[in-house]
């Protein structure tokens, strides 16, 4: 949908409204309509029931120099008028989804997720959906613990509301229309950014459109899975992302750096991946993690299945150097992104006195030593072997699918994944490039290097130890010379 209009000099981006019938949609255009001076339009309207859309337009904001125009709608939510509603969200730059989060009505809502987040993530690029818990204020609300855990490990930020009083959704309509942006920047880097005239100028526009489509017989455009492209970072950050003009030396040291405070309204430009990286800081920013140093070491931060990181070194004083680097990054996460985790973005974040500071902030997910630390309470030495085995498969595997990433993945019992997927996955922190570390051992040197300390450990930990070693051993003699087992078993017996 997103286009210039040349003619007016403004960007046009569209944010759509999606949820169930009687979430609260039309409630909340109204709160919003109120907050920015505007009306809400409803063609063909019928006892208050949305049966084509609502329609606000808001002007307000800057991108590039232009002012941005917000066509704002609501879809219908009956399940009837299920063909409206897709020809809506296919035009959408951004999703508000908004959901009754009542106990009785909360399955409910979560199915209605479940349908549109793979759709959103569907488009390319993918576009950025803010989930409005909407009805907080009733007293059999879901907990909000309750609401993030249901949806751990989806890109989607969620923003509390109680639409009836306006409550939460300015919030939520201003993310939206950032994750709007990011997609833009998107869609200008890959030059497929339209100019002209909106098709849809005005809601009688668009409802002519609905009802030729109709007439028609026409369905929606089908939709296509790719990923953005991550050069869209290489479009001008807006020009109010600049970093403070303090003068500073590039490299200096700070005794009082700026510490930092994720935030999901930070300008675009700023943020990799552009859309998935800004839903994933509205998770984390108020979770109240803040990282910390121990002199001049780097910063860490963990907490609430997260992890923040930056180099000690990895702070700028000049923006285009410091812009680069973040694209730099941005290129090693795309091209090794096969051997990488989900859950991760790179920010470029004000550290004060002028300067920005390069981050990165991975979602926590279980590895092999967590894998491993379970198996040592296991009952059976049968299954405890098992485990010891399969952790040593994955360590072997993921040395060996790493020889093909840019970078030298660090293959550690921390570092690896825990699942038994055909290609192990790497879930700790980017290693800085060119950094010179010593190549990593592999075969049966790596797994001396990392399983020795838990064989000991479990032969002090446990009286049947040698139970343990003789299922190895069995194992053992399944395989032929040069495998895992093979080498676990040697490991273990020459303890």
């Amino acid at each position: 949908m997103a286009i210039i209009d040349e003619s007016r000099g403004v960007l046009v981006v569209r944010i759509v409204y999606d949820g169930p019938a009687l979430s609260g949609k039309t409630t909340s255009l109204r709160a919003l309509a109120r907050g920015v001076s505007s009306t809400v339009e409803c063609p063909g309207e019928l006892g208050g029931r949305t049966l084509f859309f609502d329609w606000v337009d808001y002007v307000g904001g800057l991108f590039e120099g232009r002012q941005i125009r917000c066509q704002i709608i609501s879809v219908p939510g009956q399940r009837e008028l299920l063909h409206r509603r897709k020809l809506l969200l296919e035009t959408a730059d951004a999703v508000v989804l908004v959901l009754d989060t009542r106990e009785k009505e909360w399955d409910f809502s979560l199915g209605w997720a479940r349908e549109v987040i793979p759709y959103c993530r569907s488009k390319d690029p993918p576009v950025g959906l803010v989930l409005q818990a909407n009805k907080r204020d009733a007293p059999d609300a879901v907990k909000r613990e309750d609401l993030g855990r249901a949806l751990t490990g989806t890109p989607v930020a969620v923003v509390p509301s109680t639409a009836t009083t306006g409550e939460g959704t300015r919030e939520a309509f201003v993310l939206a229309v950032r994750l709007a942006l990011d997609r833009v920047r998107a869609l200008s880097s890959a030059g497929r950014l339209r100019t002209g005239k909106p098709t849809e100028d005005g809601p009688q526009d668009l409802l002519a459109k609905l009802r030729t489509a109709e007439q028609d017989g026409a369905a929606p455009v089908s939709e296509s899975f790719a990923q953005a492209a991550t050069s869209s970072l290489a479009v001008e950050a807006e020009p109010w992302a600049a970093a403070p003009k303090t003068p500073a030396t590039e490299g200096a040291e700070q005794a009082e750096e700026l510490l930092f405070t994720p935030d999901p309204l930070m300008p675009g430009g700023m943020i990799w991946p552009p859309v998935d990286g800004r839903m994933l800081l509205h998770e984390v920013a108020s979770l109240g993690i803040r990282p910390a140093r121990a002199g001049h070491a780097d910063w860490c931060g963990s907490g609430s299945g997260f992890r923040f990181h930056s180099f000690s070194h990895a702070i700028f004083a000049d923006q285009s150097h410091a812009r680069s680097e973040l694209i730099e990054w941005a290129r090693l996460h795309s091209i090794n992104a096969a051997h990488l985790s989900k859950g991760r973005a790179v920010i470029l974040a004000d550290a004060g006195d002028g300067k920005l500071r390069l981050w990165q902030i991975v979602r926590a997910e279980a590895t092999l030593r967590e894998r491993l630390a379970l198996a040592l309470a296991l009952t059976n030495p049968e299954h405890v072997a098992n485990e010891v085995v399969g952790a040593a498969v994955q360590l072997v595997a993921a040395r060996e699918s790493f020889a093909a990433a840019s970078v030298q993945f660090p293959c550690t019992l921390w570092t690896i994944g825990s699942s038994n997927s055909y290609r192990p996955t790497f879930v700790g922190l980017m290693p800085e490039r060119g950094n010179g570390v010593t190549p990593e051992p592999q075969g049966q040197a790596l797994l001396e290097r990392e399983l020795s300390p838990h064989l000991r450990e479990l032969r002090r930990a446990r009286v049947d130890y040698d139970e343990v070693v003789a299922r190895l051993g069995a194992l053992a003699q399944l395989v032929g010379q040069g495998t895992p087992a093979r080498w676990l078993s040697e490991l273990a017996t020459g303890l």
